[in-house]
């Protein structure tokens, strides 16, 4: 009686083991023919801190933190433990793309720049950030509009200070 019990024991515990790889498998299988169904759309999941070459080749040693913040941006980790490095990641996920992820770490010493480790290889050529400096001339209006509020306050009798 005891081994038939045993035996019935070791039965369940395989069938549900192998039940539970099955569905694994299968839920892979459903997500492939989901990513090849035409119509389906997907969103593109944008995650982290967008970092690109030209960014990497704005950076210089020596710089302060102030001036590698103003170039890449907030770091999306600061460690308590060691406030002299930053890590900035960007993560993205097309539809139908292979996954794609970028990570840089920089790194201070005593407050100016140091180095640079990840993804991304800074050049030897210095590139200054432009600044785009052309003046917009707005030409002035000729007619003042009445706006929804004036024409209420005129309808109520109540009529708006003139501005010079």
């Amino acid at each position: 009686m005891r081994k038939r019990l045993i035996l019935i024991m070791i039965f369940i515990s395989s069938s549900t083991l192998v039940a539970c790889s099955t569905t694994e498998t299968l839920n892979d299988k459903m997500l492939d023919v989901a990513d090849t169904l035409p119509g389906v759309y997907k969103i593109d999941v944008h995650q982290g801190n967008v970092v690109t070459q030209k960014m990497i080749d704005q950076l210089r040693p020596g710089m302060d933190k102030r001036q590698v913040k103003f170039i890449l941006g907030t770091p999306l980790l600061v460690d308590p433990f060691h406030q002299e490095r930053w890590d900035y990641f960007y993560d993205i996920r097309k539809a139908g793309k292979p996954h794609k992820r970028e990570r840089i770490t920089v790194i201070f010493n005593e407050g100016s720049l140091a180095s640079l480790k990840g993804n991304f290889k800074p050049s030897n050529e210095f590139k200054p950030m432009t600044i785009d400096t052309k003046v917009i001339d707005v030409p002035k209006r000729e007619k003042k509009e009445v706006g929804i509020m004036e024409k209420i306050l005129k309808f109520i009798g109540i009529e708006p200070e003139a501005k010079p």
